[in-house]
């Protein structure tokens, strides 16, 4: 999607209109109906045949008599039958197509991009598949923009979040154990263990904030990159009771846009912490692939997941609206002969780095 809006109108000495979409007045699929309908071209065939039925009647010795003869009858039943086959086949053609655009109607999901349908058929179905294709680029462009905004919004209100438990509730802590360590010097033998037992407790809430600031917006990721911030994302979850999580990165990454890396880590979180949590799975493997046409993230885990097309929870769906985000193919199939398969494909046109 281009990063800005082109200018409307200009150069014409006209304003474009207020509050008007101008890709919903183009004129582009009409440009695909000539001035051949199908209806005009149902009525010239039918003519067409009727005109050369009546130059056999007057230029040949075809006749028709009374009665009819079985000869006559032999014409003017063929002359019937081609004249449907006719119509048949000029209909069958214009109408072709429009079984797929139906298809696709019944089957769309805005998550999950597909190729546009190819312009097939007649005029008028030509431009009815041309205008499907339109409006799926205007919703997806819209969801696109929409999603970013949502996103954007979400991500603030996290790193608010995060440094509002990092700075303020963790300096209170840290505060709390300095009065607690001034009260252990001052207090009386018997006081002292229930002392050190509060501040043990404090230590551990300490540790529960500090780890959930992290989770709510990791510091590493603005700081040292997206190779640093995966690194130490398998390396937390890897006491989580997961025997071996198997990481496959690459010296260094291209540069990418802020809004990339983060895609790419909030989908690496939710599949290695739904591989954990929910999976169940005892091995996971993480990797990125890069090549010179695209970069790939891709997670397998040997967890219990569901039969055939696993199901859009919040979290899987979550993943997906980041793939449109950025321009990206997401890909989430079982695995054989148990697990789940991730795997995230950018184009290199799209890291915008």
């Amino acid at each position: 999607m281009s990063g800005g809006m082109e200018r409307a109108g200009a150069g014409s000495g006209t304003p474009p209109a207020q509050g008007r979409d101008p890709a919903l007045h183009s004129p582009r699929p009409l440009a695909h109906i000539r001035h051949s309908t199908l209806y005009a071209r149902v009525v010239a065939t039918n003519a067409t045949i009727l005109l050369l039925g009546l130059l056999l009647l007057l230029w040949t010795p075809v006749t028709v008599s009374a009665p009819v003869s079985v000869r006559q009858i032999i014409v003017l039943v063929a002359a019937t039958v081609i004249l449907g086959l006719a119509d048949a086949a000029l209909l069958r053609f214009s109408f072709t197509g429009l079984v797929a655009l139906v298809h696709r109607m019944e089957t769309l999901d805005l998550l999950r991009p597909r190729d546009r349908l190819p312009e097939m058929g007649g005029a008028e179905t030509r431009a009815l598949i041309g205008g499907f294709n339109s409006m799926l680029d205007r919703l997806q462009a819209e969801r696109r923009a929409s999603t970013r905004r949502t996103v954007a919004t979400l991500e603030g209100e996290r790193q608010r979040i995060s440094r509002e438990l990092h700075d303020e509730i963790g300096q209170r802590l840290t505060g709390i154990l300095l009065q607690l360590d001034r009260i252990h010097d001052e207090a009386s033998d018997p006081a002292r263990p229930h002392i050190v037992a509060v501040q043990d407790e404090t230590r551990a809430v300490m540790d529960e904030v500090g780890a959930l600031a992290w989770r709510i917006r990791p510091a590493i990721l603005d700081d040292l990159g997206l190779l640093s911030a995966l690194t130490s994302l398998t390396a937390s979850l890897t006491g989580h009771g997961v025997p071996r999580i198997e990481s496959v990165l690459p010296p260094r990454l291209p540069p990418m846009s802020d809004e990339v890396e983060l895609a790419i880590y909030r989908i690496a979180q939710e599949g290695l912490t739904n591989a954990v949590r929910h999976a169940g799975a005892t091995t996971i493997r993480i990797g990125v692939r890069l090549n010179e046409d695209d970069l790939a993230l891709h997670i397998t885990d040997d967890g219990h997941a569901p039969p055939g097309a696993p199901a859009d929870g919040a979290g899987l769906r979550g993943m997906r609206e980041r793939a449109l985000m950025i321009g990206a193919l997401l890909s989430i199939q079982a695995s054989r002969p148990h697990g789940l398969r991730i795997e995230l494909t950018i184009p290199t046109a799209h890291l915008g780095g």
